[in-house]
């Protein structure tokens, strides 16, 4: 009877248990020790698509996704050799290819000796919930934010999901399995407070919201938040903790960026060395204005309300302000403008204005204006106009003297010539030559009215004195000193050579120079010429290309104002146009390759640059010469060309040169005639003089030749000169 029982009360566990297992979501699976299939309730069907009969004897791993196998099978023998429950998360194979994500609780059977038979293992399909999950995933990833759960000692996670290493540089699976390995990366000054303060508030179940910093990316301080719930029981002991890291890191930056830019403007607004003000759209009325505006337009600040920008300005300038400040409005964009303010009382200011729009929800509010000013660099811009303007009038004069002083033959003329040029540089001032001062007591002064310059001996000491109404300024200094060693030069031997030619007239007592005393007069001129042309070369036109260099390099380096930026590239051009008339001037006294290129040569391109300046139409004829010109006569005929042009371009009025040179057997013949105004010989004797023929005859008398001049009212000028082949070069 009772086995009867007992056997019935087994009977019915026995079906209470199949009837569970073969109606249980789960899937129940039996395992033995060789890892073989020895039963698998029906649920494997609607799990894996297998049916019970194919699933029973499989390998147990067969299911499982090659990437999850390794991991699960050190789990179950872990179970094995521990003889306790581990709970395992893995992925398997469906009949029709999908993935299906499962949890598994592994439990090993052990016999009577206590060793595990079987293996237990109850599988729950948990797809859908990872679907779930892996969409807050991606969820968090893009908005930069970390949700979790852990107990309340932080020792482990029951949930956790976002992208730690973006947010803070850590690996997941290192917070996963250690949660507090999170506040490495927090900044050790509010680590402190999370440890501390914050922690004690949650102990005591206080939901916390705090922010920090994070320090994980070095020499870069990141911003997150913390929120944090403290779930409690029914006795309101803190069961776990709920939580979410937000990356406020751009929020952050925009507040401190608000803050900054608004402690800037408010800086910028009230200790700008400009002036800074504010006006409204319908009036025009200021709103509010800095302490340098006052400082600026000497409107004190307490008068300014209800006041209109506009009579801030001088008349002659509404129009153009008031167009600009339309411009601003309408187009909501900057403008600068340069304008002269209204009151007169101080003298004349100019500022300059820029007009910025102010918006407010895109929409205009009103005008900043920036006020700077500029009175003194436009009065600087404008002195470097006069001073770029008078550089080039000195230049000139400068180029006009050097030019002059080469046909220069006596040293009243010089003096003349250096008086004059001085009379039309300063037309206010008072120019004579004086001699015999002493030169102990004076030297070369500049006095605050007077000033003195030694320029040669006669053999006292001969002075050029000038009085002035003001001083001189720096470049007018610098042209005297200039003028003055241009003169010296030349001073002290045009005087010795009057002195000489003066004692020879007398030895000589006829009214006929030597020859040979013509060609050593006009040899030193030569050497003269040189050596003005080396000084010109070696120092003037050097300063003024170190200068040019100078000014070009500190152009360059800086920046200008726009007009400031074009006058020195002015300036620039000046300089240069300065050094090339230098280098004319140079060429002119002493022409590099005229004893090279020989006489014809030299000649056509003297020609052909005289023809670039002159009004009149040059023809140059040169015939095949027997016998080569020595130096005196090529340098002889080369400026007897040059004075007959110069004459030509200042007197003659010709529209047509003509000139050639051809061998004429035993001498050599030189012809120049123009279609110009021509002049009356016999009764114009000094013009003759002043026209270089007299030094074109003694030109042509020291290489012992003869000159014929013909010339008459409308008739032209015609010269012809000959002289022989085999002059001597004593």
């Amino acid at each position: 009877m009772i086995e009867n029982r007992t056997d019935i009360r087994a009977y019915d566990r026995e079906e209470m248990y199949r009837i569970v297992a073969e109606n249980t979501m789960d899937t129940i699976v039996l395992v033995d020790s060789e890892a073989i299939v020895r039963y698998v309730s029906p649920s494997i069907h609607a799990l894996t698509g297998y049916s019970v009969e194919e699933y029973e004897g499989m390998d147990a791993f067969g299911l499982i996704v090659p990437e999850d196998r390794g991991r699960i099978r050190e789990w179950l023998m872990k179970a094995i050799e521990t003889k306790t429950p581990v709970d395992v998360d893995y992925r398997i194979l469906h009949t029709d290819g999908g993935l299906v994500y499962v949890e598994t609780r592994v439990k090993p059977v052990l016999d009577a000796d206590n060793l595990v038979k079987y293996v237990v293992a109850v599988v729950r399909d948990v797809t859908r919930r990872k679907q779930t999950e892996q969409l807050l995933e991606n969820i968090l990833e893009n908005v930069n934010a970390l949700v979790w759960s852990t107990d309340k000692d932080f020792s482990r996670h029951h949930y956790f999901a976002g992208n730690t290493e973006k947010i803070c540089s850590i690996p997941k699976e290192e917070i996963v399995e250690r949660p507090i390995r999170i506040h490495d990366s927090i900044h050790p000054e509010d680590n402190d407070s999370l440890m501390g303060e914050v922690k004690q508030m949650l102990d005591k179940g206080v939901p916390v919201r705090k922010e920090f910093r994070w320090v994980h990316i070095p020499e870069e301080i990141k911003w997150g938040q913390l929120i944090v719930h403290p779930h409690q029981d029914g006795l309101g002991n803190v069961e776990r903790l709920d939580g979410i890291i937000l990356d406020i890191n751009e929020k952050k930056r925009a507040e401190l960026a608000l803050e900054e830019s608004e402690q800037r403007y408010k800086s910028l607004f009230e200790h700008n060395l400009d002036g800074v003000f504010s006006i409204e759209l319908k009036n025009l009325h200021f709103v509010n204005a800095n302490e340098a505006f006052e400082r600026t337009t000497g409107i004190e600040m307490s008068k300014l309300t209800d006041r209109c920008f506009i009579g801030l300005i001088h008349d002659e300038d509404h129009p153009s302000v008031f167009r600009t400040l339309l411009e601003v409005m309408q187009q909501g964009e900057p403008r600068d403008i340069e304008c002269r303010l209204a009151r007169m009382d101080r003298g004349e200011r100019i500022v300059s204005i820029t007009f910025v729009p102010i918006f407010l929800s895109d929409k205009l509010n009103g005008v900043h204006g920036i006020l700077k000013d500029i009175t003194k660099r436009k009065q600087e811009e404008r002195d470097l106009v006069r001073s770029e303007e008078r550089s080039k009038f000195l230049q000139m004069s400068l180029n006009r003297l050097s030019s002059d002083l080469g046909n220069v033959m006596k040293v009243a003329e010089l003096e003349k010539r250096l008086s004059d040029e001085v009379r039309s540089v300063l037309p206010m001032a008072i120019v004579r030559i004086e001699e015999g001062l002493d030169a102990q007591t004076l030297g070369d002064r500049h006095v605050a009215d007077r000033i003195r310059i030694r320029i040669g001996e006669k053999p006292q000491p001969v002075y050029l004195c000038i009085e002035i109404s003001e001083p001189l300024a720096k470049i007018e200094a610098e042209w005297l000193d200039t003028a003055v060693h241009y003169v010296k030069i030349l001073y002290d031997n045009l005087h010795r050579t009057e002195d000489l030619m003066k004692r020879l007239e007398y030895l000589v007592g006829t009214n006929e120079t030597p020859k040979w005393m013509l060609r050593l007069l006009f040899r030193l001129s030569e050497k003269e010429r040189a050596a003005l042309s080396s000084d010109l070369h070696d120092s003037v036109l050097q300063d003024l290309i170190i200068w040019y260099r100078k000014l070009e390099s500190l152009r360059s380096a800086n920046k200008f104002g726009n007009n400031a930026q074009a006058e020195l590239v002015q300036i620039e051009n000046g300089l240069l146009d300065a050094i090339h008339q230098i280098r004319i001037t140079c060429n002119e006294l002493r022409p590099p390759f005229l004893l090279k290129m020989g006489l014809v040569e030299s000649l056509k391109s003297l020609f052909e640059y005289a023809r670039m300046f002159s009004n009149y139409e040059i023809e140059f004829v040169a015939g095949e010469l027997d016998a080569p010109l020595h130096e005196d006569q090529i340098l002889g005929v080369y400026r007897i060309v040059q004075e007959l042009l110069n004459n030509a371009s200042k007197h003659s009025r010709a529209n047509r040169v003509a000139m050639s040179l051809e061998d004429g057997g035993d001498h050599i013949r030189f012809r120049y005639a123009d279609d110009g105004v021509g002049i009356d010989l016999a009764g114009l004797e000094s013009s003759y003089q002043h026209m270089g023929i007299a030094g074109i005859e003694k030109r042509v008398l020291s290489l012992e030749g003869e000159v014929d001049v013909q010339s008459a009212p409308g008739q032209g000028f015609h010269v012809t000169v000959t002289f022989p082949k085999q002059t001597s070069e004593r």
